[in-house]
């Protein structure tokens, strides 16, 4: 029988795979256009993900940028994300 995840599993999950969605500038997404800040920021505000979740996500990805242009994207959400209170 499979188990069934947690909604804060499934909320860590989902903030996790759209900040990298924004990383990666839009790869992944259907029409391959980057998301914008205010979509991520979105997300995470909405999602309700809590503040100690969002840390420790920020810490799993510092090492996940593959070029300078992708470390720019994270610092750019991790800055907003100071800014608005979330962290």
């Amino acid at each position: 029988m499979a188990k069934i995840k947690s909604i804060d599993d499934t909320v860590r999950n989902y903030v996790k795979k759209s900040l990298m969605t924004f990383v990666e500038g839009g790869k992944y997404t259907k029409d391959k256009k980057p998301q914008s800040l205010n979509w991520i920021i979105g997300v995470i505000e909405k999602s309700g993900v809590k503040r100690e979740v969002l840390k420790k996500i920020f810490g799993e990805l510092q090492n996940y940028p593959r070029d300078e242009e992708e470390k720019s994207r994270l610092d750019l959400v991790l800055r907003e994300c100071h800014k608005q209170g979330l962290l």
